[in-house]
């Protein structure tokens, strides 16, 4: 990902060299001529950039780290799902298991 940036930064470096290559006064004039704010508004955008790259990267980081938490609770509810209706089936066997008994029970009263 870095190589993408680095490639463009010297490539607006190559760019500002041709423009710079350009001025019939040199480098060194081109300084002089320009206002001290503009190096301000220069290191300015620089900073921003700079930022923006940063932020994108934690904010990338953390939607990861969030959807890695909300599949590992869906997973987790998955196998609670799982393991809910085999405890509930074994509920219904014992309950059949019982009813049976009953009526086994309800029979012998009825033969005597």
């Amino acid at each position: 990902m870095m190589k993408g940036y680095a490639a463009l930064f010297f490539g607006a470096i190559l760019i500002a060299a041709f423009v710079l290559k350009e001025y019939s006064a040199g480098v060194g004039n081109f300084f002089t001529m320009t206002p001290w704010w503009m190096y301000f508004v220069l290191c300015g955008i620089i900073y921003s950039g700079y930022r923006i790259v940063t932020l994108f990267q934690e904010d990338r980081e953390i939607e990861q780290r969030v959807i890695e938490e909300e599949g590992r609770v869906y997973m987790e509810r998955i196998e609670r799902a799982k393991a809910q209706p085999s405890a509930e089936d074994d509920d219904a066997e014992d309950l059949v298991a019982a009813a049976g008994d009953e009526d086994h029970y309800h029979d012998d009263s009825n033969r005597l």
